[in-house]
């Protein structure tokens, strides 16, 4: 699988390229994700995994942070499929991820190196590699994993809501009040799902947009949430993709796995 550093290439990834205009199937209110065996109903493709506007260059922004957030929650209501601090892992590696994608950063040896110090187009991505220009040393992946897993959570909730794609609802108890991200349009929630599945199963390659996307999501271990009986076939997929892709995309699926553990274990 073709991966260039240089920031000046393209991010090739289009949505639309997953299912040719499929998506889910059952968009009713008690419907889950389509499983990687089933039927995709053939409609619009709900939304653009990368934003609207002129993003790097002029280029649109991946937003796989976006994404992952979106695998992370049930599409229907919101509701959390992963502990909060392995959710605020897998969620600071895709931030990483946005700028590893359009060469700003790179990971070698287990460490972070900015690369580009052009200003991002997104405002989050902005933020975050401001936050490595700060340092006068490199430091590691699970450094940075768990750094930023602190606020990751909720910057990239709030970049959801901001566009559109998420509503806040806030429920209050006696003891305190609980706060829920629940997604606008069931089928936008539900498409990394679909779009990933659809791919893997008709054994088409995965741009390195999936290809990190799809690595998050088995080193965090959602899909073991989400595809239950497909989730075996769904992890050796993508560890062949994750297999062929570049080192630097290696290291940061191999990083946050090793993290997301470590954060299991800690707990139990």
């Amino acid at each position: 699988m073709a991966y260039d550093l240089d920031p000046r290439a393209l991010h090739r990834h289009d949505p639309r390229s997953a299912t040719d205009k499929e998506t889910l199937a059952g968009a009713g209110p008690g419907a889950r994700h389509a499983a990687p065996g089933e039927a995709i109903a053939s409609v619009a493709v709900p939304y653009s995994a990368t934003s609207s506007h002129g993003g790097f260059l002029g280029w649109r922004w991946p937003l796989l942070a976006d994404d992952m957030f979106r695998l992370a929650h049930r599409d229907s209501t919101g509701a959390p499929l992963l502990d909060p601090h392995v959710a605020g892992l897998g969620l600071s590696a895709a931030l990483l991820g946005e700028l590893l994608l359009t060469g700003h950063l790179t990971v070698r040896d287990g460490l972070v190196a900015v690369t580009d110090r052009s200003t991002p187009s997104d405002v989050l991505a902005h933020k975050v590699l401001d936050q490595l220009v700060s340092e006068r040393e490199d430091h590691t992946v699970r450094t940075w994993l768990a750094y930023l897993g602190r606020g990751a959570y909720e910057e990239v909730a709030d970049r959801l809501h901001r566009a559109g794609h998420l509503r806040i609802q806030t429920s209050r108890w006696v003891f305190g009040r609980t706060v829920r991200y629940v997604p606008t349009d069931m089928n936008t929630a539900a498409w990394p799902w679909a779009r990933l599945a659809g791919l893997l199963r008709r054994g088409h390659p995965l741009d390195d947009f999936d290809t990190l996307l799809g690595g998050l999501a088995v080193a965090t271990d959602v899909h073991r949430v989400v595809l239950i009986g497909e989730a075996d076939a769904f992890a050796s997929a993508l560890r062949r993709a994750i297999s062929a892709a570049a080192n630097p995309l290696q290291e940061l699926v191999t990083h946050t796995r090793t993290a997301a553990g470590d954060a299991v274990i800690t707990k139990t």
